[in-house]
């Protein structure tokens, strides 16, 4: 059934196949036609660098994550890739150049299923768009883990995944206390801006609407979320960097800012320590070097809702590994959980050892 499946896979996308080795990691990228400029530049360069051999008697387990070498999923990545040196398994990490390079992850996963892969890890670029293609691997008897994202339907092994709906509640409790906290009136107009890396990310998705429906029940009247104007910026950090300029410029009472993904985050940095609004309030996600010395800096009115997308790829591939033996999952869907970091615990032992994580992954 799974040759069968593979075959079928293989020949609606007539796309030469991505290998890699076990638990050395594969600093291979793949883009669709459609990627430009130094994305496609990166992920044509790769293809090559991506061959190599995997250790005979050991299983294969592929990890597709979303956008390779972003900060954020090469800590991913990392603990991944040491499962693999744990548990003795090849462990071949793969992903796109751009958030919005759907098909160039489609690819991948038909290559993995196409090399009849012992388990595949996803992380799906778009719930939707993947939902068919990740079910056909799985009905092809491959475990299929996911991580940080899930798709429309139960057609999976197994998921491991920050609570989004909730840690966007966190975060919208933070920057309305944030903003008090800078006094910020209740009467007064404020604006509130949002970036997406993505529309069809559930993730981010399920941030913003845990977001929205916090500040909806708890927020003064008159500060006014943005929702009409979140701009998408695909990933793309100059796109991200440039929308944060487009709010500054356009909106007089901006007073805050959210970032519900790390590229997204990572623009909204930039852009305001460019411009030196540190009268801008800031709440973001994850851990990059960009928002860890925004928050040691001291300047800026900043928090970051931290995921521990480490032990996602660790155990992301010891749940496949696993299920490839026929084992079978107590949970089905694994909260990760999330920590907010800023200047008051940012130097405390849990933030430090994903702090060490991030510099050594990179």
């Amino acid at each position: 059934m799974r040759k069968v499946t593979a075959v079928l896979l293989a020949a609606a996308m007539a796309v030469a196949g991505l290998t890699g080795c076990g638990s050395q990691s594969s600093n291979a990228t793949t883009a669709a036609e459609s990627s430009q400029g130094a994305a496609t530049e990166k992920a044509e360069e790769s293809k090559d660098s991506a061959k190599g051999e995997t250790t005979k008697g050991e299983k294969t387990i592929y990890v597709i994550v979303k956008v390779l070498g972003n900060q954020y999923w090469s800590v991913l990545q990392a603990g991944a890739e040491q499962a693999g040196k744990e548990l003795g398994c090849n462990v071949v990490v793969v992903g796109t150049a751009l958030e919005s390079d759907i098909e160039g992850q489609l690819t991948l996963l038909q290559n993995a299923v196409s090399a009849q892969a012992d388990g595949i890890v996803i992380a799906p670029l778009d719930s939707v768009s993947l939902d068919a293609p990740i079910t056909e691997a799985y009905n092809s008897g491959i475990p299929v883990v996911l991580v940080d994202t899930v798709i429309k339907s139960e057609n999976y092994s197994a998921a491991l995944l920050t609570n989004n709906v909730e840690a966007g509640k966190v975060a919208a409790e933070e920057l309305i206390r944030r903003m008090k906290d800078q006094g910020v009136s209740e009467t007064e107009d404020a604006q509130i801006a949002i970036q997406v890396g993505s529309t069809g990310s559930q993730t981010i998705n399920d941030r913003v609407k845990g977001f929205d429906e916090y500040w909806k029940d708890n927020a003064p009247e008159k500060w006014q979320v943005l929702n009409n104007d979140i701009k998408v910026n695909d990933g793309d950090i100059s796109k991200a960097v440039g929308f944060c300029q487009d709010f500054i410029t356009t909106y007089p009472n901006l007073k805050a800012v959210f970032g519900p993904n790390n590229g997204s985050t990572v623009g909204f940095v930039t852009g305001l320590t460019e411009s030196g609004r540190t009268d801008i309030t800031m709440v973001g996600f994850d851990f990059s070097a960009e928002i860890e010395t925004m928050i040691r800096s001291g300047e800026y009115d900043v928090s970051s809702v931290v995921q521990r997308q480490y032990y996602m790829g660790y155990d992301g591939v010891k749940t496949a590994l696993e299920m490839s033996d026929g084992n079978q999952v107590r949970e089905k869907t694994v909260d990760t959980g999330v920590i907010l970091v800023n200047t008051d615990n940012v130097d405390d032992p849990e933030v430090q050892s994903m702090q060490e994580c991030n510099h050594s992954c990179i």
